[in-house]
């Protein structure tokens, strides 16, 4: 792997940071906001949701840009959105300039994901593809925590969220600057008819002149077979794209029914729910969530190419679910009886209000009977933060980049990432009346059992992509269907129960899918098909 490469992908991957810390940044900057300007319910998850109906707004013409005006200046052009934002928040008068600002951010935040992960995916080697790109997700997670952090630093100064807000200019000014250095995508090149440039980045990405050669013809060969499609055709039975895409939205619904992007926005909301009741010490907790979060992203990196992408969501899915099960069960609602200013109009007891969100007990009892359980509600929330990371967070968008085919990367990759966009929103638009009402123990759950249901995906859907070409991925994926998974699933199965044990398969990791084989009964001297 040559210094070009990995500097072209620092370069491109720290785009991530403008991501993490424009989204981290509203959960400390909410808590000045909602006392600032008397803020509802409603106007909060308006303001933090504002940036998501950006973000699906870039994401669904986003494609299309990418693919015409190509990844390098896409990125440049997003690093002035995002720095025009960052001003546009830091200088507003009024809450009607703030959403409007967030949704102007939101802009940059969609794209931005879209851009970076198609062009790291684009300049990077097979061997080495999982590691580059998943540096999006370690500068995502960078980003988290410098918001959760500059959060801290700010709280307790007056209009301190206009700061946190407008540092982040700062950031993208440099970025854009450092991109004007970075070399164009090769595939688009060659898709733009532009060979000899092509020729030119490749030598420069590449270790040795023969590697750049023969990449080139494999560019153009494998590029020249593939079909010209539309926006129409992602639907279709063409080149597979109708399974591809369901590979893509599952994730990208899964994504955000784990729960862990609605929480990391509304954190200290959260953590004053498991027992940290001022704003400083909440804030505080957070950055030992972003902390855990970029140890955990750091570890995913190693790991994506050794252990698998569909081993990490499998483990990172697993542990989710135990985490927030355990979690619900140490935050039981309280039977504290209902009181004037803990109940809701129906009489039952409520975990905040409009001014404060505080928990049903007073501090005095938390004080003497719940330390332990915040405590391990704590633990379990770190946990829970390590297990996204390692797995949703950064190989949703790695699987993204390897399974569509170039000719309609940058559209297919734009409407996946619309619709996670739009999960999103509504989970995070959704998030503080459904904590209102159920309290935070039915909140985990409701999560819980979504990562259960998304283990079942994980495990018969998704395929492994690891250590395979994009080329090699593009071949096998157009044989591939859900259907077929599950056939050859089931074959196995009774290949096995019948005493006739086959080789078992791991889709991707061989090459194309084997046709289903025959099941050789011992018992009697015939054959019979599996399926």
């Amino acid at each position: 792997m040559s210094y070009s490469t990995v500097a072209a992908s620092l370069v491109a991957a720290s785009g991530g940071i403008l991501f993490g810390y424009d989204m981290g940044i509203i959960s400390g900057a909410l808590l000045q906001l909602r006392e600032e300007f008397k803020l509802s319910y409603l106007m909060q998850e308006v303001i933090v949701s504002s940036l998501l109906f950006g973000a699906i707004i870039s994401s669904l013409f986003g494609g299309t840009v990418i693919d015409v005006v190509g990844r390098k200046f896409t990125m440049i052009g997003n690093c002035l959105v995002f720095a025009i934002g960052a001003l546009i928040l830091s200088f507003t008068p009024s809450v009607t300039v703030l959403v409007f600002g967030r949704v102007f951010l939101g802009l940059a935040v969609g794209l931005s994901v879209v851009a970076e992960c198609a062009y790291i995916t684009e300049i990077s080697n097979p061997e080495h593809r999982g590691k580059l790109v998943s540096l999006t997700e370690v500068a995502i997670a960078l980003g988290f925590l410098m918001a959760y952090f500059i959060n801290y630093l700010f709280i307790l100064i007056p209009h301190g969220w206009r700061f946190m807000f407008g540092i982040s200019a700062i950031f993208a000014l440099g970025q854009g600057f450092a991109l004007l250095f970075v070399p164009k995508s090769p595939r688009f090149l060659i898709i733009k008819n532009k060979p000899i440039e092509a020729l030119q980045v490749l030598r420069r990405l590449r270790s040795d002149e023969d590697s750049a050669h023969q990449e080139l013809s494999s560019l153009k060969h494998h590029l020249s077979s593939e079909q010209n499609l539309g926006w129409k055709e992602l639907c279709s039975q063409k080149n597979n794209l109708c399974y591809r895409l369901v590979i893509g939205l599952g994730l990208a619904f899964l994504q955000q029914a784990s729960g862990l992007p609605t929480i990391l926005y509304y954190a200290p909301v959260v953590l004053k729910q498991i027992g940290f009741y001022s704003n400083q010490s909440a804030t505080l907790a957070t950055i030992g969530a972003g902390v855990t979060k970029m140890i955990a992203v750091c570890i995913s990196l190693c790991a994506v190419d050794r252990i698998g992408r569909k081993k990490l969501l499998t483990i990172g899915t697993v542990l989710m679910a135990l985490c927030l099960f355990f979690a619900s069960a140490l935050n039981r609602p309280s039977s504290i009886p209902c009181q004037e200013d803990n109940c809701d109009s129906h009489g039952e007891n409520i975990n905040f209000t409009d001014n404060e969100y505080v928990s049903n007990a007073t501090t005095e009892q938390v004080s003497a009977s719940l330390p332990v359980s915040t405590c391990l509600s704590l633990v379990c929330m770190l946990c829970y933060v390590a297990a996204y990371s390692i797995s949703y967070g950064p190989v949703t968008w790695l699987l993204l980049s390897e399974i569509f085919p170039s000719s309609v990367k940058g559209r297919s990759i734009a409407l996946v990432v619309a619709a996670n966009w739009t999960f999103n929103l509504v989970f995070s638009f959704t998030f503080l009346d459904y904590l209102a009402k159920t309290g935070i123990m039915w909140t985990f759950i409701t999560y819980g059992i979504a990562c259960s249901i998304g283990l079942l995906f994980v495990l018969t859907v998704v395929p492994e992509t690891k250590g395979r070409t994009l080329e090699d991925i593009d071949s096998s994926l157009n044989e591939l269907s859900v259907l077929r998974e599950l056939k050859l699933r089931c074959a196995s199965s009774v290949c096995t129960d019948s005493g006739s044990p086959r080789a078992s398969y791991e889709p991707l990791s061989q090459g194309p899918l084997p046709e289903p084989a025959l099941c050789t009964s011992s018992a009697d001297s015939h054959t019979e098909s599996a399926i």
